[in-house]
């Protein structure tokens, strides 16, 4: 089982990753992670909605395919437009604990016809890739989670997110919130 940091860890943390990215133009600060398939203290309050569309939509995945189902906490409406998630594919693997491993790979969108709704699917994860930096001899070993392709998805508590994956590949997702109010752009 998964255990996750606590709060001030993740807030900072967080704020790192913000400065970090925004170099590259993310909008978003603060992320909450979890894996797919772990039940969180939020899921009793999942749409009934959002299972009703499971069972009628979504069928069971391909032989060599895993479906992983991610269902949202409830919010209304109007608080859904503020809330992104990031879907991530991945592995977790024996690494060195020094070199940043990352798979390769493509996470698509794909509509299911006649529904209006869409799923996700990772074809195939690519080999790990990863930095080349000697590690001090003796380092041991370290079980890591690898992330491969990811994607930043709009909020919908009344539908399930529903990824088909290889057999193997672990789905793992986050909120996204935007911090603070929207400030103004300047006219040059």
């Amino acid at each position: 089982m998964l255990r996750f940091a606590p709060a001030s860890i993740v807030r900072r943390a967080c704020l790192i990753l913000s400065l970090v990215s925004l170099s590259a133009g993310a909008l978003f600060c603060r992320a909450e992670e979890r894996a797919a398939d772990e039940p969180t203290a939020e899921a009793t309050a999942i749409d009934p909605e959002a299972i009703k569309n499971l069972k009628a939509a979504y069928p069971a995945a391909a032989a060599g395919k895993t479906r992983h189902v991610i269902l949202l906490p409830h919010k209304e409406r109007g608080a859904e437009g503020d809330v992104k998630v990031e879907i991530v594919a991945g592995r977790t693997i024996d690494t060195d604990g020094v070199n940043t491993v990352r798979f390769g790979g493509e996470l698509r969108e794909r509509d299911i016809p006649g529904w209006g709704f869409s799923y996700f699917e990772v074809d195939a994860l690519g080999a790990p890739l990863s930095t080349r930096i000697a590690p001090a001899p003796g380092t041991p070993t370290v079980k890591a989670f690898a992330a491969g392709p990811r994607m930043l998805v709009r909020y919908n508590s009344r539908l399930p997110l529903v990824v088909y994956a290889p057999e193997g590949t672990e789905i793992r997702w986050r909120l996204w919130h935007p911090e603070g109010d929207l400030a103004p752009a300047e006219a040059r």
